[in-house]
């Protein structure tokens, strides 16, 4: 289980806290002080997520056909985007009512900003998926497995709360048996060159990180990382202070960084061995040269639309949708 990655934190800030506890709070915490500014840090989400969610829709229409109204649940609903995508699709004139749930109540705050033009029923749950039992029709996840330390026992509840032939949709999460794909990290290669010699070079840009941050704080200048330090200082969840990367490394827990080298992204080889209950109706990938197409220049934004239409499967980001049997 991946919460046992998170020892050497626990130890190292002289937490109090169980590693379950400890994994929980740091997320709650650092979705709190993302949640102001979340649409605007991922703009480039809009337009990538729009042309997902159209695509696995496509997918699976006409060959799913709704009988009824049917009740959705959005997993870490974040800022309800994922949910308002959706309902722009084909699909959205089949939703009747919206839980929207998230561990942050920040997020729910920004949620429901949203839901209230969307002219459907909805609720907004401040919990885990743990915590509810009623049935769903659709469950969607976007960019959420990757945060979930046991994703048996996740996968295992989004089972037991879908009705029969209800949907199971997951996008933007780190495509795991690609991640290594010597294609792909040739991509990666290209894009990271283009941008080097794109980008004018300041003297700042030269210092390191550590010398930034410290001619920052002594002008008065804190970054959301110092904010949720202080925090998880003030209220003793921490003793000691996390870097921008060991709190990463806590809240993308399935992503690789320097503190969380095991980690490879969500395979779908085993989704597909641990959904055996379902029938894959879209299995898709974007982001082939590790960026969403909104920050790609002209010319490799071409070969990315080009790529989606091919459904080529070795993009960075994986999205499907399952069908419970």
């Amino acid at each position: 289980m991946s919460f046992e990655r998170l020892a050497y934190l626990v130890k190292k800030t002289e937490s109090p806290l169980s590693l379950q506890d400890f994994h929980s709070r740091i997320n709650i915490v650092f979705h709190n002080h993302e949640a102001m500014h979340y649409d605007e840090l991922h703009k480039d989400m809009w337009e990538s997520l729009q042309e997902q969610f159209d695509l696995l829709v496509l997918d699976l229409l006409p060959g799913y056909k709704p009988n009824h109204q049917l009740k959705l649940l959005d997993v870490g609903c974040g800022t309800g985007l994922s949910t308002e995508k959706l309902l722009n699709t084909q699909l959205g004139n089949f939703i009747e009512s919206i839980v929207l749930l998230d561990t942050s109540p920040k997020m729910l705050e920004q949620a429901k900003k949203r839901a209230v033009n969307w002219n459907k029923q909805f609720e907004l749950v401040n919990a885990t998926c743990d915590t509810l039992t009623e049935k769903f029709d659709i469950i969607i996840v976007c960019s959420v497995l990757h945060h979930i330390p046991d994703l048996d026992a996740f996968l295992n509840k989004i089972d037991n709360l879908l009705n029969p032939n209800g949907l199971f949709i997951h996008l933007q999460d780190p495509n795991g048996d690609y991640a290594q794909d010597p294609e792909f990290k040739s991509r990666e290669h290209q894009l990271r060159h283009l941008q080097k010699f794109k980008k004018p070079i300041r003297f700042i840009d030269l210092l390191p990180k550590a010398i930034k941050h410290k001619i920052n704080l002594f002008l008065g200048r804190k970054n959301y990382i110092d904010l949720i330090n202080d925090e998880l200082f003030r209220e003793k969840t921490i003793r000691h202070r996390l870097t921008a990367d060991e709190i990463w490394s806590v809240t993308d827990i399935h992503v690789e960084s320097e503190h969380n080298e095991y980690a490879g992204g969500i395979s779908f080889t085993y989704l597909k061995n641990k959904l055996e209950d379902f029938t894959l109706l879209s299995h898709r990938t974007y982001g082939f040269y590790g960026a969403l197409k909104h920050d790609l220049p002209p010319d490799l934004q071409i070969n990315e639309s080009k790529w989606i239409a091919e459904n080529k499967l070795n993009g960075r980001n994986l999205g499907c949708v399952w069908l419970k049997n």
